[in-house]
């Protein structure tokens, strides 16, 4: 649960700051994708992650709430049947899961950060570092969608595919592909942008009895 958790991080952010609409190859699209998040103050938004399990024929979902606060504040709170919420403050990460009165607590480096959130909440800052970004396969929508290819095999996923809303430069859903055959997608939905979201949003004490885990 853990590595699954950390490995979402990607999904991490959209935004709908009006923008020109971009052509359709990757480097306008990832250049928009970059304008929109330069201009961001605070953002909130409900999401779905759905768990494809093709190999065992399982599916699974669970919606939740996202709050992000520029440069590097995040909290993801999953509402499903085993709520739990994950904060990142700038490279340190806080899982927490109430029903197993556990929190882990992780520090991420600059690599692991580029290759998941900070990547994201840069507006894909630095993603050329560590993925190549192709023009994925277009859908039914009217979006343009990215492949973000890494680089170096050590990583669990083939690929991130990411859908970029032309008109506004938000990234409205997330793919992850991993390796074993599963596929985790977060789509977002009711954005909310230009919001001042207290930092109390981004720090909860500990419930005592709650056991601290630093792997």
């Amino acid at each position: 649960m853990i590595k699954r958790l950390l490995f979402c991080f990607p999904a991490l952010v959209l935004l709908c700051h009006p923008s020109p609409a971009p052509g359709d190859t990757a480097d306008e699209a990832l250049a928009l994708v970059r304008s929109t998040y330069a201009s961001l103050k605070g953002l909130k938004a409900g999401f779905r992650q759905t768990e494809e399990r093709p190999g065992v024929g399982v599916t699974s979902s669970e919606d939740g709430e996202l709050f992000f606060s520029p440069p590097g504040l995040m909290r993801w709170d999953y509402q499903g049947r085993r709520p739990h919420r994950v904060v990142i403050n700038g490279n340190r990460v806080w899982i927490h899961t109430p029903s197993r009165r556990q929190v882990v607590v992780r520090e991420m480096t600059p690599q692991e950060m580029r290759r998941g959130a900070a990547t994201f909440l840069g507006g894909l800052d630095g993603v050329q570092e560590d993925f190549d970004v192709r023009p994925g396969q277009a859908d039914a929508g009217s979006g343009i969608p990215l492949d973000l290819i890494p680089r170096e095999e050590n990583v669990p996923y083939d690929r991130i595919s990411v859908l970029v809303r032309p008109e506004t430069g938000l990234i409205e859903r997330i793919a992850i592909h991993h390796k074993i055959g599963n596929v985790t997608t977060i789509t977002f939905r009711d954005i909310k942008t230009g919001m001042d979201l207290p930092e109390r949003l981004f720090k909860w004490d500990i419930p005592e009895g709650t056991e601290v885990i630093e792997p």
